[in-house]
């Protein structure tokens, strides 16, 4: 198994290269109330911690999608995960520019796709287009796998700004036909197909409820050893003190 990977692909490595491209001065208070540092703690944890135990359980604590999500969490052994994997482009029909997505992470297993978007703990908000967007791009990038959108520290209904609060399928609706003509795909869906999907695709975990999960999970867990439980507890505790330094 490979197990090293160059600092640019890791996922403290992603969060300085974004940090990159802001104001350095966004992030003198060690970045409390950033959703991109409070991902990162989380995920890291989550991708040090085992797997089938820790992440594979807040999958499956998670809402929604409940087909594609125990499919998710049974491969969690085998997850792949890309923290800011970058822009994803959707194609053009010519008349416009190409429409870009930025998801916050991307989970591949042997059969399943998954795009991860998390919100601060505070007040976090969708852009009006942002849901629609990422679906599409979800769609056209599973292929073969099964397709799972995943929202990380969200609780329906959903702020939209300039909107309000939207049930999901709203946020999505209200802007899906728009966004699938200018991306022009003939490959993917009508638009009533995608909303369609939507209760298969679409699920989500709010912080708090993922933070018990968490707690849940180290306090039934036992490897055996006693410098390996201590290890588990402490990667553990830095997930909810994470979680509790950014509300």
């Amino acid at each position: 198994m490979e197990i090293s990977s160059p600092a640019s692909s890791s996922i403290v490595g992603k969060l300085l290269e974004e940090i990159s491209w802001e104001k350095a001065r966004d992030y003198r208070a060690g970045g409390q109330g950033r959703e991109n540092v409070l991902t990162a703690e989380v995920l890291v944890g989550l991708d040090f911690l085992p797997r089938t135990h820790f992440l594979g359980d807040v999958i499956r604590a998670a809402h929604g999608a409940d087909e594609a999500r125990n499919q998710l969490a049974a491969e969690a052994e085998e997850l792949r995960m890309h923290f800011l994997p970058g822009d994803s482009s959707l194609g053009s029909n010519g008349r416009n520019a190409k429409l870009v997505v930025q998801p916050d992470a991307i989970f591949e297993t042997p059969s399943t796709y998954t795009l991860v978007e998390a919100k601060r703990i505070r007040y976090g908000s969708f852009q009006p287009e942002q849901l629609a967007r990422e679906y599409i791009s979800l769609m056209s990038k599973a292929g073969s796998a099964t397709p799972l959108l995943f929202l990380l520290g969200v609780t329906p209904p959903v702020r939209v700004k300039g909107h309000g609060q939207l049930e999901i399928a709203e946020a999505v609706g209200r802007f899906l036909g728009p966004v699938l003509d200018r991306v022009g795909d003939p490959t993917l869906p009508s638009a009533s197909g995608l909303m369609a999907h939507i209760p298969e695709v679409f699920c989500w975990i709010s912080w708090p409820e993922l933070d018990e999960c968490v707690r849940d999970a180290a306090a039934t867990y036992l490897a055996g050893p006693p410098s390996g439980d201590a290890s588990v507890q402490r990667i553990a505790a830095f997930i909810r003190n994470a979680v509790a330094w950014h509300a």
